[in-house]
């Protein structure tokens, strides 16, 4: 059942405690000026999100889960880097660009 527009322009929401609090922070940072500002951004990105059809594409995800495969098969083979390994070198190559 479709409910009318001017229906869902009157309607009222009840939120979780949790998502009061994440409004209230997104005020209190001052990057949105008023409770619809940030409602209108969750709704802008839950639209852009329901349109990124890409994670529902069956070869899609076929074609993703055989790179992690091949991925997975050269780690093995190669001997691989330890996962601390990568997330410091990768801390340092955030530091490296923030300082140029």
């Amino acid at each position: 059942m479709r409910l009318p527009i001017e229906m869902l322009a009157t309607m009222n929401i009840l939120l979780t405690p949790e998502q009061a609090e994440i409004i209230h922070q997104k005020l209190q940072s001052g990057r949105y000026q008023n409770v619809d500002d940030a409602i209108d951004r969750a709704i802008q990105l839950l639209d852009e999100w329901d349109d990124d059809t890409c994670m529902e594409d069956p070869a899609w995800i076929a074609n993703t889960q055989h790179k992690v495969d091949l991925a997975i098969d050269s780690l093995v083979a190669n001997g691989g880097t330890d996962g601390t390994t990568v997330v410091n070198l990768l801390l340092d190559k955030f530091r490296q660009a923030r300082q140029v």
